[in-house]
């Protein structure tokens, strides 16, 4: 009598997928806080008989550092006389003030689309550039099924995120960065986000929508505009492949 074997292609297990994220940052992506900084600027330079209109904040403020928006800014209204350093301090009070206050909320649709990436099996990665207990009293806003990994950097630059801003928080998810997407609404996160490997959707606002987003892998008007089956399939192998060219 024959004695049967096991197969053993029917004992090996099967190999997992590897897990897939969506990345972006928490308070200048997931929240408004860029239009929470034109009003800041608007406000405190009104104060000084100075009037800001959207066109130079887009030119002259979308650097992180405020310090150095207002070094490129005053010259140009004519106001190099003004000492930076005093309005800088100011602008930041407000804006943190802004961010911290109860009454502002997510960007419109974007909770709704984050929940529907976790039903499609999509870690959540958040990065922040704001005190660390501020960042966690924005976390308090959102969804608890979203279950987003928050990652706090540490970190002075003129264009925030920096790519190993991202690395940090990849690595922190334990997401390869071809298996991620990041979700931004500029061209300095969009450059950091392709430098490190990762795909990128892009969705600017009424300050970005002037620069180039060349070699995203999406660009959207709104975040509605966004179909779950289509972010899917930006991390599909075909489309990995078409990445590395």
């Amino acid at each position: 009598m024959t004695k049967k074997t096991a197969d053993p292609q029917k004992n090996k297990e099967e190999p997992s997928s590897p897990a897939i994220g969506l990345v972006l940052e928490l308070e200048y992506m997931l929240f408004p806080g860029r239009q929470l900084m034109f009003k800041s600027f608007s406000s405190v330079l009104n104060s000084q008989q100075i009037n800001l209109d959207q066109a130079a904040f887009s030119r002259y403020c979308l650097h992180r550092a405020v310090e150095k928006n207002l070094q490129d800014l005053l010259p140009a209204l004519g106001k190099k006389e003004i000492a930076a350093d005093a309005l800088a301090a100011k602008i930041k009070k407000q804006f943190e003030a802004s961010l911290n206050d109860p009454a502002n909320h997510a960007a419109p649709g974007l909770p709704a689309f984050l929940k529907k990436a976790v039903e499609s099996n999509f870690k959540i990665g958040l990065l922040s550039f704001l005190p660390e207990e501020n960042a966690k009293e924005l976390m308090k806003r959102l969804p608890p099924e979203l279950n987003a990994c928050l990652l706090v950097m540490k970190k002075e630059a003129d264009d925030l995120p920096t790519p190993d801003s991202w690395l940090s928080l990849l690595k922190t998810m334990e997401i390869v960065p071809r298996c991620a997407l990041a979700v931004v609404d500029g061209n300095p996160a969009c450059k950091s986000a392709l430098a490190v490997g990762m795909g990128c959707v892009v969705v600017p606002d009424s300050f970005t929508n002037w620069q180039d987003f060349s070699g995203a892998d999406l660009v959207a008007e709104n975040i509605s505009d966004l179909k779950m089956n289509e972010i899917t399939a930006l991390l599909s192998t075909a489309h990995f492949r078409k990445r590395a060219k």
